[in-house]
């Protein structure tokens, strides 16, 4: 896919890995259009249909018709599933699933009916396959992701539209902030890391910016991790004693 002159709606690009994206689109030669609640080309609620419907009206309008969708916008929720708050799991539920449903929705209609061969790109996250403890609203609401994109390869396909997912390892974004204030988080990263630290935003950016322009590509899960995920914390502790061994000299 060229990337040089097409509009591209970005959910969430006033910051992390949504400002990113919108960053790396713009130097490659596209027209991102950036809706989120804040610092936006267009304040957009992604929960909510009529904000969303709104925003694609506002877009088409000022900008012209998307050939592009990068939906970035995403909440994070902790919490053992004892202990959830309702609230919590139904923010979750309506900002990482339904808004990236409705954001779906809305850009491949307008592309269906300009005749428009088109790329998406889902945010998910490696914990959406990855079952770590207090993340089931978030994980259940990014395996729903993932399924959604595979859904609408296949459904939209015939159109023309492209649909993948990108689904990052942990990265030092706002949503991270918290976690990362606590001492010894960044280097537990690197450690059971294979490429040896934490993703940076541009890291993830740079994968969607591949996969749009991969036209054979479609319905695919990619994980963006530094291979994180590929072991499980056994494991990574038996390799850390290897290493030690061997750089004993045993």
């Amino acid at each position: 896919m060229e990337l040089k002159g097409a509009i591209a709606v970005v959910t969430g690009g006033a910051s992390g890995i949504g400002k990113a994206t919108r960053d790396l689109l713009e130097a490659a030669g596209a027209r991102p259009v950036t809706w989120d609640l804040a610092g936006a080309d267009i304040r957009c609620d992604v929960s909510s249909e009529e904000s969303v419907e709104a925003a694609i009206a506002a877009t088409v309008a000022g900008y012209g018709v998307p050939s592009i969708l990068v939906a970035a916008a995403g909440v994070g929720r902790t919490g053992r599933i004892v202990d959830l708050d309702l609230s919590d799991w139904d923010l979750t539920y309506a900002v990482n699933i339904r808004g990236v449903m409705l954001a779906l929705r809305v850009v491949a209609r307008e592309m269906i009916a300009a005749g428009l061969p088109g790329s998406c790109i889902l945010i998910s996250s490696v914990n959406g396959t990855v079952a770590d403890a207090a993340h089931s609203m978030y994980s259940t609401s990014k395996a729903a992701v993932n399924h959604l994109a595979r859904c609408a390869a296949v459904e939209l396909g015939p159109e023309g539209i492209r649909v993948n997912a990108v689904a990052p390892g942990p990265v030092e974004t706002p949503m991270m902030s918290g976690v990362l204030a606590i001492e010894g988080y960044r280097q537990q990263i690197a450690d059971t890391t294979p490429l040896g630290r934490i993703g940076a935003p541009e890291d993830i950016a740079e994968a969607v910016l591949n996969l749009l322009r991969s036209d054979w590509v479609t319905g695919q899960v990619v994980a963006v991790d530094g291979a994180a995920s590929l072991m499980s914390a056994r494991g990574h502790d038996r390799a850390r004693k290897l290493t030690q061994k061997h750089g004993d000299g045993a």
